[in-house]
């Protein structure tokens, strides 16, 4: 009767695993794709997601000038105007005037003004600066761009006289990858750790727990600063942008081990859990192979909300002089010339990065909310 009960067991986890599940799997498939795309505002955040990662990913190209472009002699410069129409009012191909700098004895103070006696056309695919596009391939063509000396400012310039414009898609890189990043160390160990506890209770149960709540009694906020000011100084960006997402990861794996063990051990009573185990699978091919595919729908929505918050981390660590530090970009460091406020009054562009951040962070919240919204099984359609 034992052996009956077994086969009978395999049978069924073999009917679920076949290809008969294969219409079930497509049907719900595409009842998740309907339930999203009617969440509007999921999908604009979501176009936005993607217009910001592509334009970091192609970062070099989109941006007239390098990360590290320099103009001494433009520090603080508006942004640059983008004219449309002649004089006379008729519409004509883009063009601006050249941004001259102007001491005003009277505020004692520089002021930038427009020369408008030569027009420059506004070009699209220059020569500018050599760089690898993705890394490999040698060029020094840009997406726009103007002849010298007009040095286009699309959001103005900062301290130094690079352009902002440059740098916020540069910074893209670091502050839109970080979360990314950070997840793709934390998420596995919370999942494998919590997927072994809830499986095997007893005591590797309470060993794991214990080192896991150990690990969440850790004042977040003020670990992530210790940690981040122990770094030397000396490291590259690409060392500490790497150590920056290592610690993140190590403060935010055993929330994600919790809540997966208690997913498991509802899972583990499941029908196909047991045929598994009868038809000779080990405990960890179990865990890996048919307990944790069942989170899946958790971990998407989980991550695509908990990177909003990795990157808000990442830009409040570059901000407090922490994290990435300059001449490298991020949207963090970039926003420590807006500390004051006497500078924010007379160059409000310096909040550029910080309104990059906001839309990303609310970009990130509403694709998630149409994803919880796609996977929620109650929903009819």
């Amino acid at each position: 009767m034992t052996q009956s009960l077994s086969e009978e067991l395999v049978e069924t986890a073999l009917a679920k695993g076949g290809t008969a599940m294969l219409p079930d799997m497509v049907s719900s498939n595409q009842k998740i794709w309907r339930r999203f795309r009617r969440h509007k505002l999921a999908i604009i955040g979501g176009i936005i997601l993607a217009l910001f990662y592509l334009c970091a990913l192609f970062a070099n190209f989109v941006a007239p000038y390098g990360e590290t472009s320099i103009s001494r002699h433009q520090a603080y410069c508006p942004p640059t105007k983008v004219y449309l129409r002649t004089v006379d009012g008729a519409f004509t191909a883009p063009y601006v005037f050249n941004t001259v700098q102007k001491f005003n004895p009277v505020d004692k103070i520089f002021t930038f003004k427009e020369d408008r006696s030569q027009r420059y056309p506004l070009r699209w695919f220059v020569r500018g600066e050599a760089y690898h596009l993705l890394g490999l391939i040698p060029t020094d063509i840009h997406l726009f761009g103007a002849d010298a000396p007009v040095r286009i400012y699309l959001l103005g310039s900062d301290i130094q006289g690079r352009d902002i414009f440059s740098r916020l898609l540069f910074g893209a890189r670091i502050s839109m990858t970080v979360g990314i990043v950070a997840i793709a160390f934390s998420y596995p160990i919370g999942l494998l750790i919590g997927g072994i506890s809830g499986y095997c209770g007893g005591m590797i149960d309470n060993v794991l727990m214990r080192i896991v709540e150990a690990v969440m009694s850790f004042p977040t906020f003020f670990l992530l600063l210790a940690l981040a000011a122990s770094l030397p100084s000396s490291l590259s960006s690409v060392e500490r942008y790497l150590l920056i997402t290592v610690i993140l990861s190590f403060v935010s794996w055993a929330g994600q081990a919790r809540i997966i063990r208690g997913m498991v051990l509802s899972l583990k009573q499941q029908e196909y859990v047991e045929a598994a185990r009868a038809a000779g699978a080990t405990d960890l091919a179990i865990i890996v192979k048919h307990i944790l595919p069942q989170t899946a729908s958790w971990v998407i929505i989980s991550a695509s909300l908990a990177i909003p918050l990795y990157t808000l981390t990442e830009a409040g660590l570059s901000f407090l002089g922490l994290g990435i530090q300059d001449p490298q970009a991020s949207w963090g460091n970039m926003l420590q010339e807006a500390r004051e406020p006497s500078a924010l009054l007379l160059h409000p562009w310096l909040l550029s990065s910080g309104v990059a951040l906001v839309i990303a962070v609310i970009a990130f919240n509403l694709f998630g909310d149409g994803l919880r919204d796609a996977f929620d099984t109650k929903k009819k359609v």
